[in-house]
């Protein structure tokens, strides 16, 4: 009997099995539903998703909507900004009819309405903050009743001091850097510092575009400076084996389950 289980041990701490990666769902379930909707959250966590990622932005009267875009035009066909409407402008919008007549009358979310849809559990959110630091203090008065699900929140962002005002007002949350392989003027960026930078405000972790040059040298130098690493947005098979293969944490997709399925099938 020992022997069995001493073979068992062995064979477990040999078998060639890549670590399980966190599949984010970009904007929900944004392949088949209409992204950042109610709808396509809900599609994502029945699918069995690990994560969804949300974007959200600040309205004129302090509320928080979920939107990509700072506009409201490419969605829903008619031009406000959020930052110069109120709720009570957003919520008449079609948010919906541009992805399928099936989700005609979708409406722009809030982000308490989002957050109902995550089930108690594993499963989490990447709230990704699309506007400036302004929306922190308002975003963490609305977290303080998910203190005890913690763990089923991280935040993401671009813009360096919305990520650092996010840790000193949410510490209890994780936060995560994202970052493009150039900057706005084209130029590439240097992952030495973008990884000093990201110590020295105690973030935990990166989220780095799929365009980045992605070795295993690249995520040793992260590994070394004990941060999480996630790539987005990947959405080819072979692709998301690759990343996979280099043991990120996570990948996220618009389609997490064809993803889910590229990385549990050999190629």
């Amino acid at each position: 009997m020992r022997s069995t289980l001493a073979l068992s041990a062995v064979l477990m701490i040999f078998s060639p099995q890549a670590p399980a990666q966190e599949i984010v769902a970009h904007r929900g379930f944004s392949a088949r539903a209409p992204e950042n909707t109610l709808s396509a959250f809900r599609l994502a966590w029945e699918s069995g998703t690990d994560a969804c990622e949300l974007d959200l932005h600040l309205t004129a009267d302090h509320q928080i909507v979920i939107m990509h875009d700072a506009d409201t035009k490419r969605t829903t066909g008619i031009a406000k900004r959020i930052s110069e409407s109120t709720l009570a402008d957003l919520r008449p919008l079609d948010a919906g009819t541009w992805k399928s007549p099936d989700y005609k009358g979708e409406p722009i979310p809030t982000l308490s309405e989002a957050l109902a849809t995550l089930p108690e559990g594993p499963q989490r959110f990447f709230l990704e903050i699309k506007c400036g630091p302004e929306v922190v203090p308002v975003l963490a008065h609305q977290l303080d009743a998910w203190k005890p699900r913690a763990k089923q929140l991280c935040i993401i962002a671009f813009d360096r001091k919305v990520a650092q005002d996010s840790k000193k007002a949410l510490p209890w949350i994780e936060v995560y850097r994202l970052s493009s392989e150039q900057t706005k003027d084209k130029k590439p960026v240097d992952l030495t510092t973008l990884i000093q930078d990201t110590r020295d405000d105690h973030l935990d972790g990166l989220d780095l575009s799929r365009k980045w040059n992605w070795t295993p040298e690249l995520v040793q130098q992260i590994r070394k400076a004990n941060l999480k690493l996630f790539a987005w947005t990947v959405n080819d098979p072979t692709e998301a084996r690759h990343l996979a293969s280099l043991g990120i944490d996570g990948i996220t997709t618009d389609d997490p389950t064809a993803t889910r399925q590229a990385l549990s099938t050999p190629p």
